[in-house]
């Protein structure tokens, strides 16, 4: 009974062993490095292989801020926003492209000074172009109340009582002391 139990150990304790060193095993097999192939219309244009366009589209950036003007002709927003990084205000111009999306309006026209935007825009070429503007709404605020015509032919009820004036009980409910009753008679 102990041979196989030791025996059950050892076996045990190597397949740890092979699957450690399995698993803490370098990657043995070389780095494949690719070369580019000539052919024939290479060696005819003089061994000069085109590069490929390795053309990425510019990081999409944010602003969040306020509309100080709108130049229609140019498509041109001017937004005033916090830059985080110096904690100082600075203004921004951002075109909006043709390919723009914009929320909550139709397009650029509806735009107008002290709008707050939420703008995703990229810069190309010196200039930031607008991918999408979102113009946040306000919050609904408190409505003032109106009245309907119904309620205008109503007065209003008072709904407090002055301090100085006592409410009055109706006569019949007044107890007067005189009108109190008599105490029943004892009995000695």
């Amino acid at each position: 009974m102990k041979a196989r139990t030791v025996f059950i150990m050892v076996i045990m304790a190597s397949i740890i062993f092979i699957s450690s060193k399995i698993a803490f095993s370098e990657d043995a097999a070389p780095a494949q490095t690719m070369q580019p192939i000539e052919t024939k219309s290479d060696a005819i244009q003089g061994g000069a292989v085109p590069a490929q366009a390795t053309t990425q589209e510019p990081e999409t950036q944010w602003v969040w801020g306020e509309v100080v003007t709108v130049d229609l002709a140019n498509k041109t927003v001017f937004v005033k926003y916090l830059d985080y990084e110096s904690d100082q205000e600075k203004e921004m111009a951002i075109t909006a492209g043709d390919n723009t999306t914009f929320e909550n309006v139709k397009s650029i026209d509806e735009l107008k000074p002290k709008d707050t935007v939420s703008i995703d825009y990229v810069s190309q070429d010196g200039k930031n172009v607008a991918k999408n503007i979102s113009v946040e709404k306000p919050e609904a605020q408190a409505a003032p109340q109106t009245q309907t015509p119904a309620q205008m032919e109503t007065p209003p009820q008072a709904q407090t009582q002055p301090e100085d004036v006592t409410p009055t009980q109706a006569p019949e409910q007044q107890v007067q002391p005189e009108q109190a009753q008599p105490a029943a008679p004892s009995g000695n």
